[in-house]
């Protein structure tokens, strides 16, 4: 095991490019094995932006107008790709490429963050294998773009902050790119916030500069935000970054609802209760406005929980189990996708490879737990924040239906633990905890 080790320390560089040119071969695989849908909401805001140049009618049932239901980047860049290529297939192709593309960033990076956390890659290698097995391409939401930008993200900031060199420039760059993460998807703010608190938090020799540093930073970042809100401001009527979460509150909360989307859609619970798929829903938006639907729905889930405590108490506590160990759902032969890009079998084959992610995220998740344990044992810094994160990030995903897509933005900080602990398990550092308990707490431990 010691050689195993060894070896693998001597050649990190060539393995990071292993793995990401692993990440890619298995991406092209699960492609050509069950093809994934590009989605509804974001390729219909996209399609409208591309031929009208509004981000609007994201709904399938009817036109609803200006929407801030989705966030706006994903979208624009999906119509850029519609303005260039013009062909669907083609526009498809792109998108898929760049799901791929991005997943396998994600596998060269995660060595590289494990530094950052660890003062080491080689846990970090471990959690990239790992994480050929979990991933997949979800082209249809901002997913895989979203997990890429937060990793670099933290790499980036963690080079800066506590040095004095071209710290400006790179305060700028990097809120720069926590904006964008914004506009991909708003709940990245409560993993760079907290991000940001800890960079200043263990930066005790140089916090001023630090906090300079994450000042700007979070200035940066700001200016998208308050450009996102307030185009919705002009579009809308209010200062809002997103309005879909009383449409989701209420299509997840009701008499029929089940706790997780595959179950939900299934019985058609989902789509009689949100406008995407429900004609009277999108009417009654049409009508009262998208701000003020959301607040109405969100007032129409808050009244049901009232009435229905026991229910709900029972379906948040499975969509607490589901987001953490995602459910290996069957879906009956008779229902079908829409589009089954000609595969007689695709239903089964997409679950299967389904099944497949969802039992590599419980493997995942039951290594992370005995990671973060030895990481709580030792006193490691950076488990402030990765326990943070995972404690506040998933609170609003127990309230809504669960799908394995939502854990994705956090599943790296569930990877990175995991391959600490296997590491220690390989390299008999779990058998010498005593001995590890003794290191300072500010410092990430020199592993062996």
């Amino acid at each position: 095991m010691k050689r195993l080790l060894e070896s693998i320390r001597q050649h990190q560089s060539e393995i990071s490019l292993g793995l990401m040119i692993a990440a890619g071969l298995i991406g092209a695989w699960s492609q050509s094995y069950a093809p994934a849908r590009l989605g509804d909401e974001m390729w219909r805001l996209a399609d409208h932006l591309a031929r009208q140049g509004t981000f609007a009618d994201p709904f399938g049932s009817i036109a609803t107008g200006p929407t801030a239901a989705n966030p706006p980047l994903y979208p624009l860049l999906l119509a850029v790709l519609i303005k260039i290529l013009r062909i669907p297939w083609l526009v498809y192709g792109a998108a898929i490429l760049m799901s791929i593309l991005a997943n396998a960033v994600v596998a060269a990076q995660l060595p590289r963050i494990s530094e950052v956390f660890y003062g080491s890659q080689i846990p970090g290698i471990f959690a990239s294998v790992l994480w050929l097995a979990a991933m997949e391409h979800i082209p249809g939401w901002d997913t895989n773009f979203t997990v890429a930008g937060l990793l670099m993200f933290c790499i980036f900031t963690s080079q800066f902050a506590d040095s004095k060199k071209r710290w400006t420039n790179s305060a700028t760059f990097n809120g720069a790119i926590a904006g964008l993460l914004f506009l991909f998807n708003p709940s990245s703010l409560l993993v760079l916030l907290p991000w940001l608190g800890f960079l200043i938090w263990r930066s005790k020799e140089h916090v001023r500069h630090a906090l300079r540093y994450c000042v700007i930073v979070a200035a940066v970042m700001s200016v998208f935000i308050l450009g996102w809100g307030g185009r919705n401001y002009v579009e809308l009527g209010s200062f809002v970054v997103r309005t879909n979460l009383g449409m989701t509150l209420y299509a997840s909360n009701n008499d029929c609802a089940q706790s997780s989307m595959i179950r939900d859609l299934m019985n058609g619970c989902y789509q009689t209760h949100h406008p995407n798929s429900s004609r009277p829903e999108a009417e009654y938006l049409q009508r009262v406005g998208e701000v003020q639907y959301d607040k109405n729905r969100t007032a129409d889930a808050k009244a049901w929980v009232r009435a229905h405590p026991s229910m709900f108490l029972t379906l948040t506590a499975r969509r607490i189990l589901e987001f953490w160990f995602p459910p290996a759902e069957v879906i009956p032969p008779a229902y079908a996708f829409s589009n089954n890009f000609g595969l007689a079998d695709y239903n089964q084959r997409w679950m299967r490879q389904q099944h497949g992610v969802d039992y590599a995220i419980w493997i995942v998740t039951g290594l992370s737990i005995c990671g973060m344990a030895l990481m709580v044992f030792r006193r490691q810094a950076v488990v402030v924040f990765v326990l943070a994160v995972l404690v506040v990030y998933p609170l609003m995903y127990y309230l809504v239906v669960s799908d394995v897509r939502y854990r994705y933005p956090v599943l790296w900080l569930s990877l990175l633990p995991a391959g600490y602990f296997v590491y220690e398990l390989m390299s008999g550092g779990v058998l010498h905890l005593k001995k590890a308990s003794t290191m300072q707490s500010e410092q990430a431990p020199v592993l062996r």
